[in-house]
C-alpha cells in the first residue's frame, strides 16, 4: 500500500513533465511531416496497393491458363530481379491449350478467301504488295503503341485497344513487347497453295524482348500467356490453340470480323 501511495505521488509529481514531453513529440506542429512529404508517402501506399493487385491478377491468369512448369534455371549466384519482368520471356507449357480460344473461330485463309477473294492473284512465298481491291485502300502502316504494323484499319484500331489495356494493367511487360511482322501478302512457305492468314492484314506475330517463340513446341512465353488475355477480350484468336502452336501469333477472330462487316467498317466482300 505505502509503495503504491509513493508511485501515485510520483505520477502527479511527473505529470507536468510528461504533458510537456508529449507536446513536443507529438502535438508540436514541427513535428508533423509536410504535406508535400505526406503526399509522397500517400502515392508510396498507393503504388504498392496497386502493385499488390498486379501481382494477384498475373498469378491468377497464369493459374486460369493452367500454367504446369517453367524452365527457368537456378545457381547459387545473387541476381538482380527486375519485379516480374525477368521472368515474361520464360517458356511454360499450357494444359489445354486446344481450348485457349473458347467462344471465338479461327479465321481461316480459306474463311477469308471466301470473304475477300485472294489478297493478290500472284501467290508466291515471298512477300508482295496488297492487289486486292477490297482490302488494299484498308491497309496502313501506324504505330499502335509498343510496335509499328502494316495491317488494316479495323485491325489496327482494335490492336491499339488492347495495348491501351496491356498499357495501364501490364505497365512492365507493354514495355517489353516486340513483333516478327504483321501483312505479308505470301503463301504458308512449304505450300503452293495455301494463303498465310497474314497476307490478309489480319495477324499480328509478338515476341518478349525481341526473344521469338519457338514454334510447334507446344511451350509458350509467361508474357505470351497474359497478353493472350487481352487478345481474348478483344475479339482475336491466338495460334497457340492452333494443331502446331503457334503462340506468337494472334488474328481477328471470324466472331470479329463478321461484327465490323455488320457494321459497315470493312466491306461486305466478294459475295
Amino acid at each position: 500500500m505505502k509503495f503504491a501511495s509513493i508511485f501515485l505521488a510520483f505520477a502527479i509529481l511527473a505529470a507536468p513533465a510528461g504533458w510537456f514531453l508529449a507536446q513536443t513529440l507529438f502535438w508540436n506542429t514541427t513535428a508533423f511531416p509536410s504535406r508535400a512529404e505526406f503526399e509522397a508517402m500517400e502515392e508510396k501506399v498507393t503504388a504498392l496497393t496497386i502493385n499488390f493487385n498486379t501481382l494477384q491478377q498475373k498469378v491468377g491468369i497464369l493459374e486460369g491458363r493452367g500454367v504446369a512448369a517453367t524452365t527457368t534455371t537456378y545457381s547459387d549466384a545473387e541476381e538482380t530481379f527486375d519485379s516480374l519482368a525477368d521472368s515474361f520471356a520464360q517458356v511454360a507449357l499450357i494444359a489445354d491449350r486446344r481450348n485457349v480460344n473458347e467462344g471465338l473461330t479461327n479465321s481461316s485463309s480459306s474463311y477469308l478467301t471466301g470473304l475477300f477473294g485472294p489478297p493478290r492473284q500472284d501467290m508466291t512465298s515471298d512477300c508482295q504488295p496488297m492487289t486486292n481491291p477490297i482490302l488494299k485502300d484498308l491497309v496502313q502502316t501506324v504505330d499502335v503503341g509498343p510496335i509499328r504494323v502494316t495491317m488494316l484499319e479495323p485491325a489496327i484500331i482494335s490492336l491499339r485497344q488492347v495495348f491501351r489495356n496491356v498499357q495501364i494493367f501490364e505497365p512492365e511487360l507493354y514495355a517489353r513487347i516486340s513483333t516478327a511482322g504483321s501483312l505479308c501478302v505470301r503463301l504458308i512457305r512449304g505450300s503452293e497453295t495455301s494463303i498465310s492468314t497474314h497476307a490478309f492484314g489480319l495477324s499480328v506475330d509478338l515476341n518478349i524482348d525481341g526473344q521469338l517463340d519457338t514454334l510447334g513446341d507446344d511451350r509458350t512465353q509467361l508474357g505470351l500467356i497474359l497478353l493472350a488475355d487481352f487478345f481474348h477480350k478483344e475479339g482475336w484468336y491466338w495460334g497457340a490453340g492452333f494443331s502446331r502452336e503457334d503462340s506468337m501469333h494472334f488474328q481477328v477472330s471470324r466472331e470479329k470480323i463478321e461484327a465490323w462487316r455488320a457494321l459497315g467498317q470493312i466491306p461486305s466482300g466478294a459475295d
